[in-house]
């Protein structure tokens, strides 16, 4: 099985420690959650994972053969149309042409219904479109690019409930088919809920859970974001 393994991960900027023995795995055919408070090290992390900084000690291994990775800024030039977006994202994505077609058939597929929505964002400029709807048409169109492995930073921030249970079913339907997602969020709720197991960065390492039952436990909290600030507030 292809998978991605972070072992003993030391990152360190100057005399800050980001990360001090982290260690994490993302499976094929799953959803892994990453929460963490803002400057916790989320987004290096993902550049670490991207070959995009290096790191100060362990390993990280992967065996998958293709990575995209959406980050947290989309700006898109104000002239473009979306499609003209799509095209776009798709010539530094996949080595293989990628349809408006092929998209919708996979979209459709994992979340049937919303192609028509899909569709109507296509054609608007991406001027008169919502950040929301951009983040949703960038996830959505990133998922159809074919690749085993998807690391989305915080795809439902500024996105409202609709889309964001669209993001949520298409991401359910592409770990199905086999691609490993890794996904963070500051909603602690939906990573409980969407996520095959989720890790609460702390520490500077990676604590991982598989329920909010021993997420509670662990930091003897009664809710979830109870359960969130007592792990971010407890010292390296």
């Amino acid at each position: 099985m292809k998978r991605l393994i972070v072992n003993s991960l030391d990152v360190r900027f100057a005399r800050h420690v980001l990360f001090n023995k982290a260690s994490l795995r993302v499976e094929a055919g799953s959803i892994s959650g990453l929460l963490g408070p803002n400057g916790s090290g989320k987004t290096t992390f993902f550049d670490v994972v991207c070959g995009l900084r290096k790191v100060d000690g362990g390993d990280v291994c992967s065996s998958f053969s293709k990575l995209l990775y959406l980050s947290q800024t989309i700006t898109t030039p104000t002239v473009f149309r979306m499609f003209d977006v799509f095209r776009m994202m798709m010539l530094f994505c996949s080595e293989n042409e990628i349809t408006q077609r092929h998209a919708l058939e996979k979209i459709e597929k994992w979340a049937p219904g919303v192609a028509e929505r899909y569709c109507a964002i296509w054609k608007k400029k991406s001027s008169l479109c919502s950040y929301g709807e951009k983040r949703w048409f960038f996830t959505l169109s990133l998922l159809s690019a074919n690749a085993d492995f998807v690391i989305l930073d915080e795809p439902t921030a500024g996105v409202d409930p609709e889309f964001r249970h669209y993001i949520w079913k298409c991401l359910e339907g592409a770990a199905a088919e086999g691609v490993a997602v890794l996904v963070s969020s500051h909603n602690v709720d939906e990573i409980v809920a969407h996520c095959d197991n989720f890790y609460m960065l702390s520490q500077q390492r990676f604590n991982h859970f598989t329920d909010a039952k021993g997420f509670l436990k662990t930091y003897g909290a009664s809710s979830l974001d109870e359960a969130f600030i007592h792990a971010a507030s407890l010292p390296p």
